[in-house]
């Protein structure tokens, strides 16, 4: 304690011989440090250093939940992850538009486009499966397994496949320096010879292994159905000219508005809130949205690949498609012991809480 009050009056003695000396100087040299601080606290508060701080100290990671489901597949609301400076932080509580919107800006805050070429080995690394022990990249729709290096041509050659079409994401075809929605990584998965198959057919009704149906539609299959899902959501809530419907004439193949922002739709919207039931999140798509977020890849030159520094909401909270489109509130997916506990709730900017007596609330 001695020894802290000494620093502290030697300190005090050197300021003021400074200030003695040059005392314009040590004046502005105070001012400045006291703006920096002041910038400082107003870009924390606000949460544009969130990115930092995620990197450097882990604040800001997602707490994830167990996605439990109650009898009708309705995934409950997940009360953690909701701390300050935490990445779903400025989420909590909101929903249906609302939400969606405020889902827009998190997941582009920190966003970083990479380009289409180099997604090809980040998916190298992000689309390993976890069932192998990440010694092979997992295939969508059909499982293939596929190598852990990037191979374009001949044997073993493997593709990158558009879950929401290139056709329909408003923007031309995209090549190896394309920056835009073509190459988000999110939307983007490992794929072999069943991409053909797959072409930019709409995702259709089915059981079993992924199939075409007729001429226009495809079932992604049992495994996969709600890996697609999820991804659609996020593209949705991403990219604001990108729309999902239940219009299958929006759906289906048309050269007049392929590569146009009027064909920009992808679906059948219903039949893909189902498959997000059915088809829960997995580990395989816990460990690819982490690698998307912070991983870093390598290139066959050995040059670092960054992240691209957001994540998919639906694999996080897979709560939030209920909230967003299915017209559900928090209270309506919480457990009984949850709201037993009271949870208070901002309607209109008032604070209700709801009490253990069933559908009583109060202000």
């Amino acid at each position: 304690m001695a020894k802290k009050k000494k620093s502290t009056k030697v300190l005090k003695r050197q300021v003021m011989k400074s200030y003695k000396k040059n005392p314009k100087t040590t004046v502005t040299l105070l001012i400045v440090l006291v703006l920096c601080l002041g910038v400082f606290i107003y870009l924390y508060s606000a949460g544009y250093l969130d990115k930092y701080f995620n990197e450097t100290s882990g604040s800001t990671t997602p707490v994830v939940g167990s996605f439990e489901q109650d009898e009708n597949g309705f995934y409950y609301y997940n009360l953690t992850g909701y701390e300050s400076g935490q990445y779903y932080y400025s989420a909590k509580d909101l929903s249906g538009n609302t939400l969606k919107d405020q889902l827009h800006n998190i997941v582009n805050n920190g966003f970083t486009s990479i380009s289409y070429g180099d997604a090809r080995y980040v998916l190298s690394f992000s689309d390993r499966d976890p069932k192998d022990n990440n010694a092979s990249v997992r295939g969508i729709y059909d499982n293939d397994i596929i190598s852990t290096e990037w191979i374009g041509t001949d044997e073993g050659a493997w593709q990158r496949e558009h879950v929401w079409p290139n056709s329909k994401l408003g923007i031309p075809r995209v090549n190896i320096s394309s920056k835009n929605q073509g190459s988000d990584l999110h939307n983007l998965r490992a794929i072999t010879g069943i991409n053909q198959s797959r072409s930019n057919r709409y995702f259709d009704k089915g059981s079993g292994e992924a199939v075409t149906v007729g001429s226009e539609g495809f079932y992604p299959g049992d495994e996969h159905k709600g890996d697609v899902a999820r991804i659609l959501f996020y593209m949705d809530i991403m990219y604001e000219k990108l729309s999902l419907t239940n219009d299958i004439l929006k759906l289906e193949n048309n050269p007049d508005t392929n590569y146009t922002y009027n064909g920009a739709y992808a679906g059948i919207l219903d039949l893909l809130i189902e498959w997000h039931k059915e088809d829960p999140v997995d580990d395989f798509e816990i460990q690819r949205n982490e690698f998307i977020y912070s991983g870093t890849a390598v290139d066959p030159d050995g040059e670092e690949v960054d992240s691209q520094g957001n994540r998919n909401p639906f694999i996080d909270k897979p709560e939030y498609v209920h909230l967003i489109w299915e017209d559900k509130e928090i209270e309506d997916l919480l457990k009984e012991e949850e709201v037993e506990t009271n949870y208070s709730i901002p309607i209109n900017n008032v604070y209700y809480v709801k009490s253990s007596q069933k559908n009583k609330w109060f202000s």
